[in-house]
């Protein structure tokens, strides 16, 4: 009779890779943040735990909605949060989607800590409240709060094809974060 080792042809559960959390902030969470919320989830969902918040939560923009739901994506059901609902959530990546600040910036410098500016003044980093983030970014898109009336719409989606752009190069590689 033959020696032989017995090989252990058990199938193994392999969990797959853990989805990274990623929070997308601006001002007011009514546009900017909430259609990268969107654009993420809907192309990346699949290693992405994707959530948006904002400083002062305004209403949801019916406009943005709108420009969301012409390349296939529903945002109708996201809900305006405060930054607050974070407070003490470890996030993989924090990306600030807002523009240049009117005046001094709101947030103060935390040492230490990875930071990437896409063009404004350069001097966005978080309040200690803040929720935290292995990586912070911080890519300018044009604020668009104020900018109520269907005259505007066509900026919502040079907004909306920036964001997906900015997403698609920052987010969608496998290696990305």
């Amino acid at each position: 009779m033959r020696e032989g080792r017995i090989v252990d042809r058990a199938v193994r559960n392999v969990d797959p890779e853990p989805r990274r959390k990623v929070l997308f902030f601006c001002a007011c969470n009514a546009i900017r943040s909430q259609m990268a919320e969107g654009i993420l989830r809907s192309t990346h969902g699949n290693r992405y735990d994707v959530f948006s918040a904002g400083l002062k939560p305004a209403h949801l923009s019916p406009i943005a909605t709108r420009v969301m739901e012409e390349i296939g994506i529903d945002i109708s059901k996201h809900a305006a949060k405060s930054i607050e609902a974070f407070v003490g959530t470890r996030f993989d990546c924090v990306a600030m989607v807002c523009g240049d600040p009117k005046g001094a910036c709101p947030f103060l410098p935390r040492r230490g800590q990875e930071f990437t500016c896409a063009g404004c003044s350069g001097c966005c980093t978080l309040h200690p409240f803040f929720p935290t983030g292995t990586r912070l970014l911080h890519a300018r898109f044009e604020d668009l709060i104020d900018l109520n009336g269907e005259e505007h719409i066509d900026l919502y989606r040079r907004v909306r094809d920036e964001l997906r752009d900015w997403i698609e190069e920052t987010f969608g590689p496998e290696d990305s974060l």
